[in-house]
């Protein structure tokens, strides 16, 4: 059955798939059952391990930062990905020339995943097998179909909330809700009309998991997925009061939070997981470590100072999610820190699917919400409501011997204390911090990047940069010339 489901997503691409479907099978079965719809949705609407979804856009935020030493001197691994870390407007066809061995379409990634999302929609209604069966898998579907939706137009589209210009009138993405093939071209959407597409989405996909509640699987959507992703966009969308009904529900079914506490202070990276489905706090896990850990890549890019000078002396995090390189070792350790937050998921021997949503983010996403209420009110119910949530999640993370709770600050800062806690918890995960800083406001930001052992340059992503937004690949642009490209840095970005 995988060889047709696999042959099925090929084949769509050179006929409609309703043609397909009726008129032609590699093994004689037609796909016909709920299960049938069911197994193609996991298979070809799933990110599983073998799709690699935007591992380049690790080098992008302030998180990272370019190392070198007396290990690697002549910096050929620096290279590869220096364009992208440089934020070079060119820097697909640079990084490729000099070797980098990435896909850069992730534009094409996601599409082809939204095939396969709505093949299962399509023809789930009319399969042979139970209405829960179906109810469930369409959950899902829509769910998935707001998801690949929304990462398209955080990465190809400006913000929803940039201060400048309006989502009604910012070009996003072509909305994608047919498995039929057809040669008509898609144009770019608004960016307010795939928001509205995408809450259209997951209110159906909502709907029907919440009529099941069924028991979570890690590596399915589920109902409390549903929920975590709409607290989440409605952050994005600055929608305070549907942030934190989302993330209500969240909570409601999966509070879990990990206790640091209990690893005794040292990295346990063969037992257990700070991120990945073993986790007792993930809630959906997909994908492949290299989207967060870029191989070959990690001994001269890696956690940057600015990261771990945000940690308090007495968070845990900062012991356990990366690692200081002591003088003694540089010179066979280059960098010096070493994220373990994924490592920890490839050495464990778990698999590894280790792009999580966890219930760290809904006590996030709801603090957030609930300060901004606070800042805009000055109501100081809620910003308790967001201090009990912030003190919950530290209280797991930081050394308890040392541990004091927050209190009640000014609206402002109350804001950047949330932020730099979001900071630090979601660091390395899928792309919250590059989105975070987006929605911020697209501050400045610097890349350090050695030219020697002993020397650096400064590279510098200005305020609101065009480079905030990423290019349509070339060769998307190519099929289609019904797409418009995002404005882009003018000529070669140089070093302060």
């Amino acid at each position: 059955m995988k060889k047709l489901l696999l042959f099925i997503i090929g084949a769509m691409c050179l006929i409609s798939c309703k043609k397909f479907l009726q008129e032609y099978s590699p093994t004689d079965v037609t796909p016909k059952s709920t299960t049938d719809f069911g197994e193609i949705l996991y298979y070809d609407g799933y990110p599983t391990v073998n799709v690699t979804l935007q591992s380049w856009m690790a080098f992008l935020d302030d998180d990272t930062q370019g190392y070198n030493g007396p290990l690697y001197a002549n910096l050929k691994l620096q290279y590869p990905a220096a364009p992208i870390y440089q934020w070079q407007p060119d820097f697909v066809a640079s990084s490729n020339a000099a070797g980098f061995n990435m896909n850069f379409n992730t534009w094409g990634t996601y599409y082809q995943l939204l095939l396969g999302v709505n093949v299962a929609l399509q023809y789930l209604d009319n399969s042979t097998g139970r209405q829960s069966d179906k109810d469930q898998f369409k959950g899902e579907a829509y769910t998935l179909r707001a998801f690949y939706h929304f990462m398209l137009v955080n990465i190809y589209a400006k913000p929803y909330n940039d201060s400048l210009s309006t989502p009604d009138k910012n070009p996003g993405i072509p909305i994608r809700k047919s498995a039929d093939f057809s040669n008509d071209l898609l144009t770019r959407n608004t960016v307010k009309e795939v928001y509205t597409q995408i809450v259209s989405d997951l209110d159906s996909g909502m709907y029907l998991l919440d009529k099941q509640k069924t028991e979570q699987v890690p590596y399915r959507i589920s109902h409390v997925a549903a929920h975590l992703l709409a607290s989440r966009i409605y952050l994005y969308m600055e929608d305070w009061d549907k942030a934190i009904s989302h993330a209500d529900e969240v909570l409601k079914y999966h509070p879990q939070l990990m206790d640091l506490n209990t690893w005794g202070g040292e990295p346990d990276l063969d037992h257990k997981l700070l991120v990945g489905a073993a986790n007792v706090e993930s809630i959906w896990s997909y994908g492949n470590s290299v989207e967060q850990l870029p191989v070959s890549y990690d001994e001269t890019y890696n956690v940057s100072h600015d990261l771990a000078d945000c940690f308090e002396e007495n968070d845990l995090r900062q012991q356990i999610a990366f690692l200081y390189t002591p003088d003694f070792l540089k010179d066979i350790i280059n960098q010096d820190y070493s994220q373990m937050k994924n490592t920890s998921n490839v050495n464990s021997g778990n698999g590894q699917l280790n792009n999580s949503w966890r219930s760290a983010e809904a006590y996030l996403n709801r603090a957030e919400a609930y300060i901004q209420k606070y800042r805009k009110s000055g109501d100081v119910n809620g910003a308790t409501q967001a201090l009990l949530d912030l003190n919950t999640l530290r209280a797991n993370r930081l050394d308890k011997a040392s541990f004091t709770p927050w209190t009640l600050q000014p609206g402002d800062k109350l804001l950047q204390m949330c932020r730099t806690e979001r900071r630090r918890e979601l660091f390395r995960e899928e792309m919250h911090r590059w989105f975070d800083l987006r929605r911020y406001g697209m501050p400045s930001i610097k890349h350090v990047f050695p030219t020697s052992p002993t020397t650096a340059e400064i590279y510098r992503l200005a305020a609101r940069d065009p480079q905030y937004v990423m290019p349509i690949p070339d060769e998307v642009l190519s099929r289609n010339p019904a797409l418009v490209q995002n404005p882009q840095f003018n000529g070669k970005r140089l070093p302060e």
